[in-house]
């Protein structure tokens, strides 16, 4: 585009109605010149449609949460009550921020959609969502708050005991914050969520957002806040113990994973995937299912596998993909996740996804 087309550009999105004598008259230039410019605009594919409709390229919208991990890793056995010797790390993470970080990675275009606090680790999130080209300019500091944080105990294995997560400032992910950004989410490929939203703000959701909505589920207390409208989810991601609880919050008797799924698609789900680094990988819908239990040869950090997960398996549907395919580049991108203190691989791409996926998936 010339200087001359991204002011008008510019102009068109503070007011996609103006006449062409209106922006001619701003421009300092005539009608028809006006014309020019717009016919050669609608002609690139900048503008399409009366009222001068912006074209836009496809992309996903993510409203989730980012906080603050702090993970402590045992050398050995964890005894109770007692200091145990090991690893303690800080990391930028948080479901929503993963999700949005992996899409980038995967050059899938993206809006993440969250808040964060006007502290050190608000900054800290600003510096690496620039140095990771993140697109942030939907997400708001809040004064006065503190980024969320959250705390993981993990075993030698990699495998978390018990997590403590500090997120009261997701009360200001409000339904009038989610109303603010409805237009864009809306004109997106899929919406994802994670349940670190309030109730009412994924109710909201549910109600209000109409393009496909993905859940990521973040913590077995928060399973609740999906129950009303549950109908409402095209695909569900969660783990076999989130999966467990769901059902009971459904007032249903949970038998195993594959009832449990059946339960929730009986109930209008229209896709579930169950995964965990111990079970493996399980996806079902009305016609299809698929089961694969890959043991990963390293596992450094386990807590970014889901939403590397997740991110990958959007990245495979918008490219058309079939769900098997999908389904097998998504394990693959949780396994390389497991591979690095990241919650997501600094090296994640397609390259590396099909290189894994030829040594994981051989046939």
């Amino acid at each position: 585009m010339t200087e001359r087309e991204l002011e008008i550009l510019k102009i068109i999105k503070q007011n996609p109605l103006i006449s062409q004598y209106e922006l001619a008259d701003i421009l300092g230039i005539t009608r028809s010149g006006a014309a020019a410019h717009i016919h050669n605009l609608t002609k690139k594919g900048y503008i399409k449609g009366k009222g001068y409709v912006l074209s836009e390229p496809r992309f996903i919208t993510v409203v989730g949460g980012v906080n603050i991990d702090t993970i402590g890793t045992s050398r050995s056995k964890l005894i109770s009550d007692n200091s145990n010797p090991g690893k303690i790390i800080h990391l930028l993470g948080g479901a929503g921020r993963n999700i949005a970080l992996a899409l980038t990675k995967l050059e899938v275009s993206n809006y993440f959609i969250s808040v964060f606090g006007d502290d050190l680790n608000g900054r800290k999130f600003l510096d690496d969502a620039k140095e990771n080209n993140m697109d942030i300019q939907y997400c708001e500091k809040i004064k006065g708050e503190a980024t969320s944080s959250f705390i993981s105990i993990n075993d030698s294995a990699g495998n978390r005991i018990v997590g403590i997560d500090d997120m009261d400032i997701y009360h200001n992910m409000t339904p009038v914050f989610i109303e603010k950004n409805l237009d864009r989410i809306n004109h997106s490929d899929y919406c994802i969520i994670d349940t670190n939203l309030p109730k009412d703000v994924i109710e909201y959701i549910y109600d209000k957002v109409t393009t496909p909505l993905v859940v990521k589920t973040v913590s077995l207390n928060k399973s609740y806040r999906l129950i009303n409208n549950i109908q409402k989810i095209e695909i569900l991601i969660i783990t076999p113990k989130e999966l467990s609880q769901l059902v009971s919050e459904l007032n249903e008797t949970y038998k195993n994973i594959n009832n449990a799924i059946d339960l929730l698609l009986n109930k209008g789900v229209k896709n579930v995937l169950v995964f965990s680094v111990s079970k493996g990988l399980f996806f079902k819908n009305q016609s299809i299912e698929y089961k694969w239990n890959i043991k990963p040869n390293l596992i450094v950090n386990t807590n970014g596998a889901s939403a590397t997960l997740t991110g990958t398996l959007i990245w495979g549907l918008q490219n058309n993909m079939n769900w098997e395919e999908a389904l097998k580049y998504a394990y693959v991108a949780a396994i390389s996740s497991m591979e690095t203190q990241t919650p997501v691989n600094p090296n994640l791409s397609e390259e590396l996804l099909m290189k894994k996926k030829k040594f994981l998936f051989p046939n």
